[in-house]
């Protein structure tokens, strides 16, 4: 029986401790840990009077606190006030929805009002980013690596902000190689088909003073290295030589003559993508999708009959005739001398 009888004395016990640590943080102004505390237990029905009101009075000083906060970062009209302004509006919205749950009548109770805030957030974001953006850019484009760090924390909060926002592959390539020492560039084939040595070095031949300082080319994956852009190859597409035929006749004065227009085609495409790695390599910091193609395309005409029925435009077309269609390997160098201007493109923007 004793043992029964501790039971309701270490509840009663454990409710105190959470009533007295709720009003500590109460007391301490920490109203959204005192939601997070408690906000749960009354969703699930534990309806303590106590934990009511400090859940009611926390909800609206801290929206009350927010809102003025907004209302006065607003009239800065500073542009890099939004990510505060966005994150405000942020905790304001998760107060509401931690609040949703409650019974009817404690809702009532503690004049709980639904806030639609999706909109002024949207305004809000959009505004954060465009500055982040704007921000990150302006540090990076100095040139300076002390900037460079600076600049990583504005791109993380971009992040934080909208994990989805099209800067962002961007922005990581850029920090990247302006903090890097030494960058190294390289090709991993995952295609079936063999690239060949001719491949990859008109991938990897580039100008003086056509990429930064700091790059340097390698066939393989290197270990030491501060950065690395892996030029991943994932597929290659090889048309076979198609030749389309379209026959027609021509009369002029009472004289015919069959016209025939050919049209040679060849095409290869090489796609993948570019990925930025950081000194540790585990994981692609940014990816730069690509895809370069050589198209081969030779147009000629033939006739049978009499060329005095020709019209004045088939007679021009005459003049050019068919050619050997390129081979595999030439059209893929082709392709490959597009991707190393295209990489050099990337690397300097």
């Amino acid at each position: 029986m004793k043992y029964l009888r501790l039971i309701p004395a270490l509840l009663l016990g454990a409710m105190l401790t959470a009533c007295n640590t709720t009003k500590k943080l109460y007391e301490a102004q920490e109203y959204d840990q005192v939601i997070q505390r408690v906000a749960s237990d009354i969703c699930d029905g534990d309806l303590n009077a106590k934990q009511i009101n400090y859940v009611a009075a926390s909800f609206h000083k801290a929206n009350q606190a927010d809102h003025e906060r907004i209302q006065a970062l607003k009239a800065t009209g500073q542009p890099d006030v939004w990510p505060e302004i966005y994150q405000r509006y942020c905790s304001m919205k998760g107060r509401n929805e931690a609040l949703a749950c409650f019974p009817k009548n404690v809702k009532q109770g503690m004049n709980y009002v639904p806030l639609d805030l999706d909109d002024d957030m949207t305004v809000a974001r959009n505004h954060a980013e465009a500055f982040l953006v704007a921000k990150a850019n302006q540090l990076l484009n100095s040139g300076s690596k002390a900037d460079v760090e600076e600049a990583d924390k504005y791109i993380m909060q971009l992040q934080r902000t909208n994990a989805e926002n099209s800067n962002l592959p961007l922005l990581k390539k850029k920090s990247l190689l302006c903090a890097a020492d030494r960058v190294f560039v390289a090709i991993d084939n995952d295609d079936e088909r063999p690239l060949g040595g001719g491949f990859a070095n008109a991938v990897l031949s580039f100008d003086e003073g056509e990429v930064p300082a700091n790059v340097m080319t390698a066939i393989r994956r290197m270990r030491d290295k501060d950065a690395e852009v892996m030029v991943a190859i994932s597929d290659v597409q090889v048309t076979p030589n198609r030749l389309d035929e379209v026959t027609f006749k021509e009369t002029n004065g009472g004289k015919t003559v069959e016209v025939t227009d050919h049209s040679q085609n060849k095409t290869v495409t090489v796609s993948g993508a570019l990925k930025y790695y950081d000194a540790h390599g585990y994981r692609a910091l940014a990816v730069v999708p690509f895809e370069v193609k050589s198209t081969f395309k030779n147009d000629y005409t033939t006739i049978k009959g009499d060329r005095e029925a020709c019209s004045a435009e088939t007679l021009n077309r005459l003049n050019t005739k068919p050619v050997p269609v390129p081979t595999d390997e030439s059209m893929l160098i082709d392709a490959a001398k597009k991707l190393n201007d295209l990489i050099a493109t990337e690397l300097k923007k």
